[in-house]
């Protein structure tokens, strides 16, 4: 079983040489791309190094079903592994695919219950094992985060993952107030006036970082430079520390 987290930006590698029998290293894996309406991982996207640090090459997808997961890279097998050919073999089409983590999820009576945090999934199949749930991290601090079975959920449906009315239900754990046996309500009270105070900071951090983008804009030169040192870091890492081919 795997968790949507630890795979974030894992190195990706393709098949094996013909003449060095090393594989080469094709870019990193950036999502975990679940089926359009089943709750199921169908494939990754792969983001591909840019040419000579600056230039952007296109991501790619690649099907669950022609890699391995491994414990520091995912390996790539075969040409109908990637993109369209995987699309047709598969019978789905990339573009609606979801990205689970981070999405909304509610209920089928359309209880609103936070977020997606992660997810356990079977490498083997792409079957969803468990979910796990966000209210945000002044909710999560003190009430804890709260994670249920497969069996609960009934996949993706409009803008929001949809799950069986009996994850209500399913208590939360590691919060403040359950570690300490005092009053949970109480605690969640405060949770959620933090919570209602660290929206009205972000919308004017937004509000902010807008109007800085906006500007910025209007200079091609200064959009330019910070596009490029947006995405320096991670270049220099990899160039650093992932070599181009492995054993």
């Amino acid at each position: 079983m795997r968790l949507l987290r630890e795979l974030d930006r894992v190195a990706v590698y393709g098949e094996k040489s013909k003449k060095t029998g090393a594989r080469k290293r094709v870019g990193r894996l950036v999502d975990v791309l679940f089926h359009p309406t089943e709750p199921r991982v169908v494939g990754f996207t792969v983001e591909r190094p840019d040419v000579l640090l600056m230039i952007r090459r296109s991501d790619r997808y690649v099907a669950l079903d022609r890699t391995s997961i491994l414990k520091d890279r995912v390996v790539v097998e075969g040409p109908a592994a990637w993109g369209g050919a995987a699309a047709k073999r598969l019978d789905i089409s990339w573009e609606r695919t979801v990205v689970w983590l981070g999405m909304p999820v509610r209920t089928e009576s359309g209880t609103a219950l936070g977020r997606v945090r992660d997810a356990r999934f079977d490498e083997s199949d792409g079957r969803l094992e468990s979910l796990d749930l966000t209210e945000g991290v002044a909710a999560d601090t003190a009430l804890g985060t709260r994670e249920f079975s497969a069996s609960m959920v009934r996949g993706f449906e409009g803008d929001a993952v949809v799950v069986s009315d009996e994850v209500k239900s399913v208590p939360t754990d590691g919060g403040a107030a359950a570690v300490a046996g005092k009053g949970a309500a109480r605690a969640k009270v405060g949770a959620e006036q933090a919570a209602v105070a660290a929206g009205k900071a972000a919308k004017v951090a937004a509000a902010y970082g807008k109007s800085a983008v906006k500007a910025a804009s209007k200079n091609p030169n200064t959009k330019k430079a910070i596009g490029f040192l947006k995405n320096m870091t991670d270049k220099v890492v990899d160039a650093a520390r992932l070599p181009d081919d492995d054993e």
